[in-house]
């Protein structure tokens, strides 16, 4: 494991200020920060939309983040739950009704639908945003999370009509600050759910103003304000009241306004080399040398200062399959594929050794899952000939979607799945590239019924991975829509959603992993480190494991 941040050298420039022409505000920060100037950075995934709980992927949920917040957060160094919208919590000695306190003197952005007046949060706000998540209603694409948890949300979801009005029965406000939530079980993930981007506060009053357009006029409490939003670029400005102070007291955040540009096929690197950019994301860490100068150069004066920011291991990269529908209906089919896939020479060949072969399952080894029993090589190509040959199948080519861009080590390793297959196995694929967005309709319309998939934890527990294989979700994430169902699983799942002890409960984490195994609904291929280069300009951005970029304590002061 690397340590999360190290610094290195960089590029020649004639200037040191990325983005700090533009205009500044007069206010003077503590503690040697500086207010003003822009950052910028580039994406490769268009976002249209910007209602949180129809954010699925790292790249929406990155996109809502400077806009709304969620009610906890959590600390990857101390590995603890701390407060953010909301200021404390309680939990009974049943574990089963917990009460959640919210900080006073929050506001939503300043926007039309509240006439002109200062809207604070409250529970009521929290109340709607919860009821909202346990809806089938058509912009609530995160149901999974919470329906089967509180107490009579599964009775509101299978009876919904429309009407909010009274909403989740488990789900109480007891005062303008503090709201009461009462759980079928209790449940070692529901605070950790409460991190969640996508289940970031909205207001009700926004959301009764402008009903589904909510979804391209975002209005949250977070440090920054969407401007505007088109196919080339998004723009965020400071909300000039934010709640949040940072450790001398200055008033957060520090810059003016973060600009997102979609990035052009192979140009991010020339844009964050030639200083247009402050950050750069999805590097090849192999080619981070060969890209940037060496240490030497740097020394004689060519490369400028950048910080490189690791983390490590929690992203699965996997091949998905529907498994409700022919040909991957067909067991054998699905465990041939699952051990003609070699993820080491994978990891070594196409990725450099960056990554780490998914050898035990869908599950890491970590803070979330220990592993009971070693790791067996899943790689078999005469145990995948056998099973291939069981599966009787002989049909058309089947299409593998990749949303990978064309030329990456990626697209690299996708091809070579389909050659293997084909000249192991005779299964002829066809690979079909595209954007996330085109492997979803892709997927729904059922063209694709294989395809890669990757995907980060959406909260810190193991039950993240494994919760869109659970038959009874309600998700509507492209995992999903694999169809899987198997009842053992299913019991093993919801025993490990109400159990409080952390062994048993990793062991039921275990036996679930098995299980998946054996039936290859997945094929877990490799989890991926997620690297961010920061031009050192740029200070005290941060990324999560989550891949939530966070620019509220972020500011630009050039390196002297």
């Amino acid at each position: 494991m690397r340590k999360a941040c190290y610094y290195l050298f960089l590029l020649p420039v004639l200037l040191f200020a990325c983005s700090v022409e533009e205009t500044s505000t007069k206010k003077v920060a503590k503690g040697g920060k500086v207010y003003g100037g822009t950052v910028v950075y580039e994406s490769p995934e268009i976002v249209d939309q910007y209602f949180p709980l129809s954010c699925l992927s790292m790249y929406e949920q990155r996109a809502i983040s400077p806009i709304y917040e969620t009610l906890i957060k959590y600390d990857e160094e101390s590995k603890e739950l701390t407060g953010h919208l909301v200021s404390s919590y309680t939990i009974s000695k049943d574990m089963k009704t917990i009460d959640l306190i919210l900080r006073k003197g929050v506001y939503f952005h300043n926007d039309p639908c509240f006439k002109a007046k200062n809207e604070e949060l409250t529970s009521k706000d929290v109340k709607f945003t919860l009821d909202f998540l346990c809806s089938p209603h058509k912009l609530n694409r995160q149901s999974q999370l919470l329906v089967e948890k509180i107490k009579g949300a599964k009775e509101f979801y299978d009876s919904f009509k429309g009407d909010f009005s009274n909403g989740v029965s488990g789900i109480k406000v007891l005062s303008k600050y503090v709201l009461r939530i009462e759980l079928v079980n209790p449940s070692p993930s529901f605070l950790k759910i409460l991190t969640h981007q996508s289940v970031s506060i909205f207001s009700k009053k926004a959301y009764q103003y402008y009903k589904d357009n909510l979804q391209n006029h975002p209005v949250g409490t977070g440090p920054f304000v969407l401007v505007s939003s088109n196919k080339n670029k998004r723009l965020y400005k400071r909300n000039d009241r934010y709640w949040r102070h940072d450790e001398h007291n200055n008033q957060l955040p520090f810059v003016d306004q973060i600009i997102v540009k979609h990035e052009i096929k192979n140009k991010g690197f020339n844009s964050f080399t030639t200083q247009e950019t402050d950050l750069l994301l999805s590097v090849p860490a192999n080619q981070i040398n060969s890209l940037f100068g060496t240490l030497d150069e740097a020394k004689n004066g060519k490369n400028i200062l950048h910080k490189l920011q690791y983390r490590n291991g929690l992203k699965i990269n996997y091949i998905g399959f529907n498994c409700g529908l022919p040909p991957f209906n067909n067991l054998n089919l699905r465990k041939a594929i699952f051990h003609a896939i070699n993820k080491e020479q994978i990891c070594s060949q196409f990725l450099y050794g960056e990554s780490n072969p998914a050898e035990n399952g869908i599950l890491p080894t970590g803070a979330y899952f220990q592993p009971i029993n070693p790791a067996k090589k899943t790689y078999n190509i005469r145990l995948a000939k056998s099973y291939f040959r069981k599966s009787g199948y002989n049909g058309d080519s089947v299409v593998f979607f990749a949303n990978v861009l064309p030329g990456s080590l990626e697209e690299g390793w996708c091809r070579s799945v389909v050659s293997e297959l084909n000249s192991s196995l005779g299964l002829k694929v066809k690979l079909k590239l595209g954007t996330y967005n085109e492997k979803l309709m892709s997927i729904q319309n059922g063209e694709s019924k294989m395809w890669m998939g990757a995907y980060l934890p959406d909260y810190p527990d193991a039950e993240s991975y494994l919760n869109p294989y659970y038959s009874l979700s309600e998700g509507k994430s492209i995992r999903a829509f694999g169809m899987y169902k198997n009842s053992k699983f299913d019991e093993l799942y919801e025993k490990s959603t109400i159990e409080v002890d952390e062994k048993v409960r990793n062991q039921h984490f275990n036996s679930c992993v098995d299980i998946m195994n054996k039936e290859a609904p997945v094929v877990p291929v490799y989890f991926e480190n997620i690297l961010v280069v920061y031009n050192l300009n740029l200070r005290d951005a941060n990324m999560n494991s989550f891949g939530i970029i966070d620019f509220s304590k972020a500011y630009i002061k050039p390196i002297k």
